[in-house]
């Protein structure tokens, strides 16, 4: 029996335990974000901006953390590719679009809240 999507699967487990994405937020982002982030605040949403054409090779996560003492965003998208594109940049732009959004059309609210992209690469090189 084969696993569909086996990196999207391992990467929600992995980042859905918040121990193991705090961990990974201090061994990983510079000081001068962590400075800035309460990682007691941190709440996986169930929310997933990846569309159908692209779930082959990307996975997200999104959750809430008070940055600066106000409401904000970190978004993960694994990137399951063995090469590096450009298009990425694009993508996450697109995502942090669909999050504010989302947030204004939910909440009726005209503030956005800042967001923090990660890209989380398993190919070779940058």
């Amino acid at each position: 029996m084969k696993i569909q999507n086996p990196h999207d699967k391992f990467f929600k487990e992995t980042f859905g335990n918040v121990e193991v994405t705090k961990d990974f937020l201090n061994n990983y982002l510079p000081q001068n974000i962590m400075n800035v982030i309460d990682m007691n605040t941190l709440e996986p949403q169930k929310d997933s901006f990846i569309n159908e054409e692209l779930q082959e090779g990307f996975s997200d996560m999104l959750f809430k953390v008070n940055i600066n003492k106000k409401e904000g965003y970190i978004y993960f998208v694994f990137e399951h590719k063995s090469y590096t594109s450009i298009d990425i940049a694009f993508q996450l732009l697109k995502y942090m679009i669909e999050i504010w959004e989302s947030k204004i059309k939910k909440e009726k609210t005209d503030k956005l809240p800042m967001i923090i992209p990660l890209v989380i690469y398993h190919g070779k090189g940058s």
